[in-house]
């Protein structure tokens, strides 16, 4: 038996995240969130006519998004007929304002565009290209049914993932990985690893058994750094517009602008630089095609358009010690930041414009400044997901 089938067989025994329909109604989905998606993957563009939620599962992830696009068509497909057949009676179970069209399909398949409709406005795929054997064809398929302004959600395991480790380290007692058996030996050694990884994450000994037949003892798993899953995103036509982690790991390196060797790096380069230091366990990424929207740094010099406030901030504007000087604070309840910043008088009347009409109007960079110091903001602002660049 392939990997591949054995993770097909897996999935039907144990449908991801479970098959209590019951506990599945008040769950929610395990998605970023969907402003997010929006905001920095679509900067500009109206609300998502058309979604695909690849590799749904028994469907809380579907659910999700049609809470947030309530107007939107959403087609779900996974490879389990199982998985499937529980996500329909679950939406029966609950009513949605507008029917999901829940269908059987793989994501491998070459007439995924044509057995979807294709035309896609945005697109997620959450927690399944890393349990897939050839995740080239998946990324190809999906590039491939993305409409020209749309956008992919990707969630992949990164280098940092728990697994990486882990599943050797069972595999040194006699487990045999890859054909999980849920017995009293493996969560004794999952106690012991949760033992010495306490740094508040989720106890492994403690998580049901189809997420541990999947995501510690699947057939296959795949964990890459963000490197290579831009890389291979990237032969498939798609550049990278986001990534949820970015404000957080920028966040950090800002203080005592310890960032500053890393101006003026796009958003993708930026992101891999990170990643490099601190390798993420779960990526959380944001595709375009290449050539439907600029990945660089809007003020960085190299790049024309509009600029976008995102909206993922609020800004409060506040008198500052220093004469001639107004400060700026901005908030973010999606990534619970906060930041301050200090502005010319020119810079805050301008940035009160962008905020207030959400992009900025021709001649807008020369109101800001074309310093060094002007564009690394601008630059710091497009990494925190405080401004975007037009697609």
């Amino acid at each position: 038996m392939t990997p591949a089938e054995k993770t097909r067989r897996s999935y039907e025994r144990r449908p991801y995240p479970g098959d209590d329909l019951r506990a599945l109604a008040t769950k929610g989905g395990s998605l970023p969130s969907p402003k997010w998606m929006q905001a920095i993957g679509r900067p500009g563009c109206p609300e998502p006519r058309r979604i695909l939620v690849a590799g749904c599962g028994t469907g809380p992830e579907a659910f999700q998004i049609q809470r947030h696009f309530p107007k939107a068509e959403i087609v779900a497909v996974d490879f389990s007929p199982r998985s499937i057949a529980l996500a329909k009676r679950l939406q029966k179970a609950i009513g949605t304002p507008r029917p999901i069209e829940f269908r059987v399909a793989d994501l491998t398949d070459p007439d995924l565009a044509a057995k979807t409709g294709g035309d896609f406005d945005l697109a997620t795929c959450h927690g399944v290209l890393s349990y897939i054997t050839e995740p080239a064809r998946v990324l190809a398929n999906l590039a491939g049914i993305l409409a020209p302004r749309g956008t992919l959600y990707l969630g992949v395991n990164g280098e940092g993932h728990p697994s990486t480790r882990l599943r050797p380290w069972l595999a040194s007692f006699g487990l045999k990985v890859g054909e999980m058996r849920d017995e009293r030996r493996l969560r004794e050694l999952l106690a012991v690893w949760d033992s010495l990884h306490d740094d508040g994450m989720t106890e492994l000994s403690k998580l049901s058994a189809s997420y541990l037949a999947n995501d510690v003892c699947g057939p296959f798993i795949n964990s890459l750094p963000l490197a290579q899953w831009r890389a291979a995103a990237g032969r498939c036509g798609l550049d990278l517009a986001g990534v949820w982690l970015l404000p957080m790991t920028l966040r950090l390196a800002m203080e005592g602008d310890k960032c500053r060797p890393l101006f003026p790096a796009g958003i993708g380069d930026l992101a891999e630089r990170l990643d490099q230091v601190r390798p993420a366990g779960f990526h959380r990424l944001l595709f375009r095609r290449q050539g439907q929207g600029p990945s660089d740094i809007p003020g960085a010099g190299t790049r024309k358009g509009s600029l976008l406030w995102t909206g993922l901030y609020s800004a409060r504007f506040k008198a500052a010690r220093a004469k001639g000087k107004v400060t700026v604070v901005l908030k973010c309840p999606v990534f619970d930041l906060r930041l301050e910043a200090s502005l010319s008088v020119g810079q805050a009347d301008a940035l009160r414009a962008l905020v207030a009409s959400g992009a900025s109007p021709t001649g807008w960079m020369a109101r800001w400044g074309r310093t060094e110091a002007a564009r690394r903001l601008l630059w710091l602002w497009t990494g925190l997901g405080v401004v975007a660049g037009s697609v």
